[in-house]
């Protein structure tokens, strides 16, 4: 904004960034300040003071702002004094609340993500002998979840911390991993290691089961040895 000596105003618009604290992305609430301040002249020269008072009626519009990601549900406004070296400048501040809309993210992350985990758990009521489906939907649905995982990380910064949906998201993926290692658990039982107990169990079985018929074999030969025949004499 520029003033002349006449006192007429030049208005100019700007691109202000505002930094962000992504912890609860995407369901987080963002405080964002606009400052404007006087860079040659100090508080002895020019004063800087919002219409009105420093209240909300004294800026108009922000209403009207539409934001595609974020709802404004409260703005302040202060007139503060910057102390330097060099004097004391005036400046005017304009604070924003800031909520971030969750629509878009339902449609794109979370639906997706939980539908792709639901889908998973479909392998487990298909039967053990299927390997080529068990093992496809196992892998398709590992790979989705990591497509997913990427694309939103390519969308955001690069920040030192983990964010909320980053927790959701790595939840998700390790349920899907978990349902393709229980088919590789269940082949292991039924087609791995499973048969060699069970053809254990079957040779003792049968080992148990030719002791018994012997023992009982050696019986009968026992008691036909002693068989004594009896034959009545007269006298």
């Amino acid at each position: 904004m520029m003033i002349s000596r006449s006192g007429s105003t030049v208005m100019i618009t700007t691109t202000a960034a505002c930094m962000m604290d992504l912890r609860r992305y995407p369901l987080d609430e963002q405080n964002c300040t606009l400052e404007i301040e006087s860079y040659g002249y100090t508080t002895d020269d020019i004063e800087f003071y919002w219409q009105g008072g420093p209240n909300i009626g004294s800026v108009t519009g922000v209403e009207n702002i539409e934001l595609p990601q974020f709802d404004i549900i409260d703005y302040q406004t202060q007139s503060k004094k910057a102390v330097f070296a060099t004097g004391s400048y005036p400046r005017l501040s304009l604070s924003f609340k800031l909520k971030r809309n969750i629509g878009y993210f339902i449609l794109q992350t979370y639906m997706p993500s939980t539908l792709i985990t639901i889908l998973s758990w479909v392998s487990f009521w298909i039967n053990y002998d299927a390997s080529a489906a068990r093992v496809a939907l196992g892998i398709t649905t590992v790979l989705t979840m990591t497509t997913i995982n990427t694309h939103l990380r390519e969308t955001l910064p690069k920040i030192p911390y983990v964010k909320a949906i980053d927790i959701y998201l790595m939840g998700c993926f390790v349920f899907v991993f978990l349902a393709l290692l229980e088919y590789a658990f269940v082949n292991y039982i039924f087609f791995g290691r499973g048969p060699h107990l069970q053809k254990k169990v079957a040779e003792k079985a049968a080992k148990s089961n030719n002791e018994k018929n012997r023992l009982e074999s050696n019986k009968v030969q026992v008691g036909t040895g002693l068989c004594v025949v009896l034959v009545p004499f007269g006298l």
